[in-house]
């Protein structure tokens, strides 16, 4: 873990299907039952599990009445690895001393990816994109 001030911050943060994944084993229920307790479909339950599809406010609520978790602890395992997603990103826009071709393909697609993450914070993505790359 690295410190920063008084506060212990983790190097990794998760996605929270890998917790709704040790939650259901822990319950030991199937993707099908977990699905009908739930009211979530079984395909976005095992997308949530694979970590290809974000929690969001109703699914939060979902997956509290079926695993008794409150909802804030499930938006906020989401947040965090929102953030720390975006600050790779980030880290890897400012490690980029590529050649002209090479730094444009790379950034074209990383821009994608944060253009999609925007909804997260249209803020976030003006202050990384404002600034001009050599």
């Amino acid at each position: 873990m690295a410190k920063t001030g008084r506060n212990i911050e983790p190097y990794i943060y998760f996605h929270p299907g890998e917790t709704l994944s040790e939650k259901m084993e822990e319950m030991q229920i199937s993707e099908k039952d977990f699905a009908a307790i739930s009211g979530i479909s079984e395909n976005k339950i095992k997308l949530i599990n694979a970590c290809k599809v974000d929690v969001d406010e109703p699914t939060a609520i979902a997956l509290e009445k079926a695993t008794k978790i409150p909802t804030h602890f499930w938006l906020k395992l989401q947040e965090d690895f929102n953030i720390y997603r975006m600050k790779l990103l980030v880290e890897q826009l400012n490690k980029s001393i590529l050649r002209p071709m090479e730094y444009n393909t790379k950034c074209d697609k990383i821009r994608k990816t944060v253009k999609k993450m925007a909804k997260l914070s249209e803020c976030f993505y003006w202050m990384v994109f404002s600034r001009k790359h050599i």
